[in-house]
C-alpha cells in the first residue's frame, strides 16, 4: 500500500514556493525554471545530453533532439518505432553555438549564444523553448496524419505509433496550422514567450498493469461510504475501488475536503478495502475546488433542491490551495491515491504543473486517475505529457453518440502511443454491451466496473465474458497487429482527410434544402417551453421573436429525414440574455448526435458537436443586427462559418465529427435551445429578453 512521506510533504510544499503565489496560475515562463521540478517521476529521465561539432543532442526516455545554432532542430521518436516525427526552423538562427548549464537525469537546460533562446528539455519528451527576442518558428511534421487537434495555439498530430504536440504560451497568437500542408505550423513567437514541443509517447506502455488492474467505481447521492459486505463483494471484482460521490463523501467539496461521516468512518472504509488487498482511491477536483477564487459563490453541499452542476474553473489559479488540500487528505485520511474529476482545461501550463506536483505528493506507487472528457478546451485537443503521469485517464462522459467512432476511442480515450497511460471509457451511463467492448479493446481502452452493475446479471456477464476474459496477454499481439495495420493506410487517409479540407474551402455545393422555413408565420412544429417562461413565440416583422428568460429554454422542433450536409440560420440576439442557452438552431440525429450553433449575450458565437461546446473568440457580434451561422461537414469534418450579409462566410473553426453526422436526421430545433439540446433550465433563470430567428434551411 501507498503511504505518504515526510519527505513528499516537504517536496510538495517547496514545489508551491517555486510555482508562485496562491491565486496565481502556473505559467509556461515559471516552467522553466531549473528549481522546478528537479526529480525524475514515471521512469522518464534525459538518458544523455552533449555537445558535439557545436550542436546540442539530448537524448530522454521517449525522443531524441538535435539542434544546432542554424536554427534547425530535429526531433526523433524513441519509443516503438524509432522515427523522425517533426523539425523546428527558428528564423534567423539560434542566436549562437549552445551550452549545457545542468545536466540530469530529470532535465536538461542549454542556452543558446547569448540566451537568445534557451531550451529546457524534460525527461518527459517535452522541449520547452523560451526565446527572448521576436522570432518566428516553422514547423513541418515528418508523419502523416491520423489524428489531428487543437486548442487555440496548441495542437496534437499523432499516426497510430506516436507523433507530437505545439503548446505555446500565447493563447491568442495569431498563427497558421495546416495539419497536411508542406508547413504543419508557423508561429511569430513575441520576445518573452514559450513554445513547447512534445514527442509521443514519452514513456513505454505497461502492458501487465492494464491487464490485472481492475477499477470498481461507485458513485452515490445518498451514500459516500459504503457498508463492509458492499466493499468485500467489490473485492471479488477488483482490486482498486474508486470513491467518488463527491458530495457524500466530503463535507464541503467546493471549499475543503473534510469526511462526512467523520474520520472514524473514513478510516473504517480504509481498513476494509485494506484487509481484503484492495486499494482505494477518492474524489478531489482541481477543477470544482473554490476557495479563494471568485466561484466561491457556486460551491453547494446537497442534493436537496439540486438544479445544475456548478462550472469548472480550468486556468489553474487555485493550484496551491488544491495541493495544499489535497495534501492534507493524503496525510491525514491516508487512501491510495486520488481522482481528479476534471483538470485545468484552458492553461496547458497548468495541467502540467497539476500533473508533476501531484505524482510528487502521491510518490510513484500512488494512484492517480483524472476525469478528463474535457481536456484541453473543450474539443479532442490534450497534451499526453501532462497525462503521463496520470495512471488511469477516463474520457467520454456523455459523449455516448461518438463511441462509433472508432477515432475517437482510439486517438482521444485510449492514450495508446500518445501518453501511454491506461485510457478508460467513461460509460457511466449506458451499460456495456459486448459491440462496445469489442470496439474499446480494439483501441486499447479499458473500462471500469460500476459499483451499481454488480446488480445487473445481463451488464457483469458482459464485463467477465466480453471484457476481463478478454485481458491476457494474447490482447497485446492482436492491438499490435491492428495498430500495425491501420498505419499502413495511413498515409492514403491523411488523402482523403487532406481532399476534404480543399472541399471545404470551397463554397458549398448544395442543391435544394430537405427543408427550408422563413417563419412568415409561428410554423405548428412541437413546442418545448420552460416552465419560467409564458406564451414565448410570436411574429414579428416576418421574424419568429422568442421571448423568455435568459437562461431558460423555448424552442420549436420539427422532424427531419435524411442525411444533410449542411444547416444555415440567421439570428439575431436582440435582448436576450442567454449564453448556452441564447438563440440557436440545432440538429438531430437518430444516432443521438447534436449539431447546435448559436448567439451569446457576451457577443461570442457557439457551435457545440456532439455535446462539445465551443466559442469562437474574436468573432464578436452586435446584438442588434442579423447574423448568419453555417455548419457543413463531409465524411469526417466539418466548418462553422458566419456571415454579416448570408452572402460572404468566414471560417470559424474545423471539427470532426467522426462520421456520426453522416447518419439519418431526426429533426431540427430552433430558438433558445440549451448547449446539449435538452430541455433544462439553468439554475437562475436570468432577466426576460426576446431573440429573433428569420430564416433556416437544412441541405
Amino acid at each position: 500500500m501507498t503511504r505518504l512521506t515526510e519527505s513528499t510533504v516537504a517536496l510538495c510544499g517547496i514545489l508551491c514556493c517555486f510555482l508562485g503565489a496562491y491565486g496565481a496560475a502556473p505559467t509556461f515562463q515559471e516552467l522553466m525554471d531549473p528549481a522546478v521540478f528537479p526529480d525524475p517521476q514515471r521512469g522518464m529521465a534525459v538518458v544523455s545530453a552533449e555537445i558535439q561539432d557545436q550542436a546540442l543532442r539530448v537524448v530522454t526516455t521517449g525522443a531524441e533532439l538535435s539542434a544546432d545554432a542554424s536554427g534547425a532542430a530535429v526531433f526523433r521518436q524513441r519509443i516503438g518505432h524509432p522515427r523522425p516525427v517533426l523539425s523546428l526552423a527558428f528564423e534567423g538562427g539560434l542566436g549562437g553555438a549552445p551550452r549545457l548549464t545542468h545536466r540530469g537525469p530529470a532535465f536538461a537546460f542549454a542556452c543558446f549564444g547569448e540566451g537568445a533562446v534557451n531550451l529546457r528539455a524534460n525527461g518527459d519528451s517535452l522541449f520547452m523553448f523560451h526565446v527572448h527576442a521576436p522570432v518566428t518558428v516553422t514547423v513541418v511534421r515528418a508523419i502523416d496524419v491520423g489524428f489531428h487537434a487543437s486548442h487555440r495555439c496548441n495542437h496534437l498530430v499523432l499516426d497510430e505509433w506516436g507523433g507530437f504536440g505545439l503548446y505555446c504560451s500565447e493563447e491568442n497568437l495569431a498563427e497558421a496550422f495546416d495539419p497536411f500542408g508542406p508547413v504543419t505550423a508557423r508561429y511569430d513567437l513575441p520576445a518573452g514567450s514559450v513554445l513547447w514541443v512534445g514527442v509521443c509517447p514519452p514513456k513505454p506502455y505497461d502492458w501487465d498493469r492494464s491487464l490485472t488492474d481492475h477499477v470498481v467505481w461507485h458513485w452515490s447521492n445518498q451514500l459516500g461510504y459504503p457498508p463492509d459486505d458492499q466493499l468485500v463483494a467489490w473485492s471479488t471484482e477488483g482490486n482498486i475501488v474508486l470513491l467518488q460521490s463527491e458530495i457524500m463523501l466530503w463535507k464541503d467539496w467546493n471549499l475543503a475536503f473534510e469526511p462526512r461521516l467523520g474520520e472514524p468512518e473514513f478510516a473504517r472504509v480504509r481498513r476494509t478495502m485494506h484487509d481484503h488487498d484492495v486499494r482505494f482511491i477518492v474524489y478531489t477536483s482541481p477543477a470544482y475546488f473554490f476557495t479563494g477564487t471568485p466561484f466561491e459563490q457556486y460551491a453547494f453541499n446537497t442534493f436537496e433542491d439540486f438544479k445544475s452542476w456548478p462550472p469548472g474553473r480550468g486556468l489553474g489559479d487555485n493550484i496551491d490551495a488544491f495541493m495544499a488540500e489535497t495534501a492534507k487528505v493524503m496525510r491525514q485520511y491516508k487512501p491510495d491515491g486520488l481522482y481528479f474529476d476534471g483538470q485545468y482545461f484552458s492553461n496547458p501550463a497548468a495541467l502540467y504543473a497539476l500533473a508533476r506536483r501531484t505524482r510528487a505528493l502521491l510518490g510513484e506507487d500512488g494512484v492517480l486517475e483524472w476525469h478528463s472528457t474535457t481536456a484541453l478546451g473543450s474539443g479532442r485537443c490534450y497534451l499526453p505529457h501532462a497525462d503521463a503521469y496520470v495512471d488511469f485517464i477516463l474520457r467520454g462522459e456523455g459523449r455516448d453518440s461518438v463511441y462509433a467512432d472508432f477515432d475517437y476511442l482510439r486517438y482521444f480515450v485510449s492514450c495508446y502511443n500518445s501518453s501511454n497511460s491506461i485510457g478508460v471509457i467513461c460509460n457511466n451511463g449506458p451499460r456495456p454491451t459486448a459491440d462496445l467492448v469489442e470496439r474499446l479493446l480494439e483501441a486499447n481502452c479499458r473500462m471500469h466496473t460500476i459499483a451499481s452493475w454488480l446488480n445487473d446479471r445481463a451488464s457483469m456477464d458482459v464485463v467477465h465474458g466480453a471484457y476481463k476474459a478478454r485481458l491476457t496477454p494474447e490482447l497485446r499481439a492482436q492491438v499490435e497487429r491492428g495498430v500495425d495495420q491501420r498505419q499502413g493506410r495511413v498515409a492514403e487517409r491523411a488523402e482523403k482527410l487532406a481532399a476534404e479540407q480543399r472541399a471545404l474551402a470551397a463554397p458549398p455545393a448544395w442543391e435544394a434544402p430537405l427543408l427550408a422555413e422563413a417563419f412568415d408565420a409561428v410554423p405548428e412544429w412541437q413546442p418545448q417551453v420552460s416552465p419560467a417562461n409564458e406564451d414565448p413565440f410570436a411574429t414579428r416583422t416576418g421574424a419568429l421573436a422568442v421571448t423568455g428568460h435568459a437562461h431558460t429554454y423555448a424552442y420549436l422542433t420539427r422532424p427531419v429525414s435524411g442525411p444533410a450536409r449542411g444547416l444555415v440560420v440567421k439570428l439575431r440576439q436582440g435582448t436576450d440574455g442567454g449564453m448556452s442557452w441564447g438563440p440557436a438552431a440545432c440538429l438531430r440525429w437518430k444516432s443521438g448526435a447534436l449539431l447546435r450553433i448559436g448567439l451569446r449575450n457576451d457577443g461570442l458565437i457557439q457551435s457545440d458537436v456532439a455535446g462539445q461546446q465551443r466559442l469562437s473568440k474574436g468573432q464578436d457580434h452586435d446584438p442588434t443586427q442579423w447574423k448568419w451561422l453555417r455548419a457543413r461537414w463531409l465524411d469526417r469534418s466539418g466548418v462553422i462559418e458566419c456571415s454579416d450579409d448570408g452572402v460572404s462566410y468566414r471560417r470559424l473553426r474545423t471539427f470532426d465529427h467522426g462520421a456520426v453526422s453522416m447518419g439519418d436526421l431526426e429533426g431540427l430545433s430552433v430558438g433558445k435551445v440549451p448547449y446539449n439540446g435538452e430541455p433544462k433550465d439553468h439554475a437562475v433563470p436570468g432577466e426576460s429578453g426576446t431573440c429573433f430567428i428569420d430564416e433556416v434551411a437544412v441541405y
